[in-house]
């Protein structure tokens, strides 16, 4: 800009008359103008430039924390649903009377036809086929086949399945039946004139022996009178977090017995407890 005034002015002269001295000198002046402004402008800014670096970096980093936050939340969930669940459990402990085994679920099967799980225990731990398996909300089943260390349980959502329950709101007796779907249980047997009513509570009523009595069991769901039919179409769900257990009680009903301590003869007796 200054290169093509200075070109002006030799070639066309002065304007007005003036000292080409005077014209460079305002000249010069109208130059340094702009650039003072502009190196104050970049001076007033320098803070606000280093202030957006800092901000930058600071965003940076709690993005960073959130992540890490985030991926610790991440691994710390699963162990607090098993304390929850595990405190479940010691709440149902409480209330039991009868030997009892912590046991870990290692596989579970929800066929439709074949409804069990596997559990990480079997007669080395005490457990023997028919004991009564629960978990911290309900009845789940009763040990099928059993091994040394491992055992299977057939669920009350089984097909096969039939559990002896009563209402606990009027003590009327019936059975329930597995139907192959673990949020579903039938109970088959009561007449349409059934006085069972949907959300009563069905708790395991003792009889035959394999589920000690009071046990909550499921809670009815569906109550459809047929009357061209001789029983109503009662549905149950059950209590039990069959698909979600991790860990079960089993009930013992023949506790492995603890060995008896070996007694030292007195003296001046055998070992049979006879005098020398």
């Amino acid at each position: 800009m200054a290169a093509s005034l200075a070109l002006l002015i030799l070639r066309h002269g002065a304007p007005l008359g003036l000292p080409l001295a005077q014209i460079t000198m305002e000249m010069g002046a109208f130059i340094e103008q702009p650039v003072s402004d502009a190196a104050d402008f970049l001076e007033s800014i320098g803070p606000a430039l280093a202030s957006r670096r800092r901000l930058i970096r600071t965003n940076r980093a709690l993005r960073d924390e959130i992540f890490r936050l985030r991926a610790q939340l991440l691994t710390e969930r699963p162990l607090v649903f098993q304390n929850r669940r595990l405190k479940a459990l010691l709440g149902r402990i409480r209330a039991i009377h009868q030997s009892f085994r912590l046991v870990r679920v290692l596989r579970i099967d929800l066929d439709p036809y074949r409804q069990e799980v596997v559990i990480g225990a079997g007669q080395k731990a005490g457990l023997a086929r028919g004991d009564a398996v629960i978990d911290a909300h309900g009845l789940v089943g009763q040990v099928g086949t059993v091994s040394a260390h491992l055992s299977r349980v057939l669920l009350i959502t089984d097909p096969s399945e039939m559990v002896p329950v009563e209402v606990a709101a009027t003590g009327l007796l019936t059975f329930s039946v597995g139907s192959g779907i673990p949020t579903r249980l039938r109970l088959p047997y009561l007449p349409n004139d059934t006085r069972v009513r949907v959300g009563q509570l069905l708790i395991s009523s003792g009889l035959g022996g394999h589920y000690a009595y009071g046990f909550p069991v499921a809670v009815v769901t569906h109550v459809i009178l047929r009357p061209n039919r001789s029983f109503a179409r009662v549905d149950a769900r059950p209590l039990a977090a069959i698909s979600e257990d991790r860990e079960l009680l089993v009930l013992v009903r023949h506790p492995s017995p603890r060995p008896k301590p070996l007694r030292k003869p007195a003296v001046g007796q055998t070992q049979n407890g006879h005098a020398r």
